[in-house]
């Protein structure tokens, strides 16, 4: 009662901006969202804590609609402008996800959006956005590098990135080891490597398992034919951490269909159904 009153005053003030927005991402109406971020002007790239916001809740409208790419390069620079104006991101989908809020302190990233590589050439103008912050260049933003290049494989890594970090310790390390695990599962050679590295998230953050065997079947899947069997386990197991990530769950039910097709197609295709009927 006292949030529907909040927005009913806000509406009546003529220009609500921002409050509207989050007021209605906090109550779960993506739509009515959607509506009022029409009336908001997306703010210049001098504002940093005010286009924090802006693509925070971008970040959010992108995942309700499916636009995983899209999603996960908003908030991963949504993050770096909150962290560089001392910003607390608001949960905004608390009515959503009651458990957890949308960011995950472990990683001080959300892990509720995942690069599906659904954008295709598009992400290589997303990438290049996050190489342009300021703070991918200093050797604390090598996780941006990361991001970026699990959007768009032509990014060239730094030499720095080559130095491992701890992922015991802070979220800023943590963050950039679950980054790089992803990176070389989806394009390197130490594949094993990177799936200890998995595990280990798996084992030590249950909330990261979405990621973890998401990218375990990435890996997998590149490793060749014997491996289709496993890696299509392994999307199929992702999908099952998304309850709360429909479009998600769509992706890695796609995923696991495909990584199976070639040597069990009539399976392929009842995986591909079931992906159907999770469409939100």
């Amino acid at each position: 009662m006292y949030l529907a009153l909040c927005v009913a005053c806000l509406l009546m003030a003529g220009d609500p901006g921002m409050p509207l927005v989050q007021a209605c991402l906090s109550r779960g109406d993506a739509l009515g969202a959607q509506q009022a971020m029409k009336n908001v002007a997306e703010p210049s790239l001098e504002s940093s804590q005010l286009r924090a916001e802006w693509l925070d809740a971008s970040s959010r409208l992108a995942w309700s609609r499916g636009e995983m790419d899209q999603s996960f390069a908003w908030m991963v620079e949504a993050v770096v402008l909150a962290e560089r104006t001392g910003l607390v991101l608001p949960p905004l989908t608390e009515s959503l996800t009651p458990d957890r809020a949308w960011m995950d302190p472990a990683f001080g990233l959300s892990l509720f959006v995942l690069p599906t590589g659904d954008r295709g050439e598009a992400a290589h103008a997303m990438a290049a956005q996050l190489l342009a912050l300021r703070e991918a260049a200093e050797p604390s933003g090598v996780w941006i590098a990361f991001a970026a290049k699990l959007l768009d494989e032509s990014v060239v890594l730094p030499a720095a990135a080559k130095v491992p970090d701890t992922t015991k310790a802070l979220p800023q390390h943590r963050r950039r080891a679950l980054l790089q695990a992803a990176c070389e599962s989806r394009y390197g050679k130490s594949i094993s490597e990177a799936r200890e590295t998995l595990r280990g998230f798996g084992r030590d953050q249950r909330q990261a398992l979405r990621w973890v065997r998401w990218f375990d079947a990435e890996g997998r899947a590149r490793e060749g034919p014997d491996q289709s069997w496993m890696a299509s386990l392994r999307f199929t197991q992702s999908a099952a951490e998304c309850a709360d990530a429909p479009w998600l769950r769509v992706a890695a039910l796609r995923r696991a269909a495909k990584a199976i097709h070639s040597t069990d197609s009539s399976e392929a295709a009842r995986l591909e159904a079931a992906a159907n009927k999770e469409i939100p």
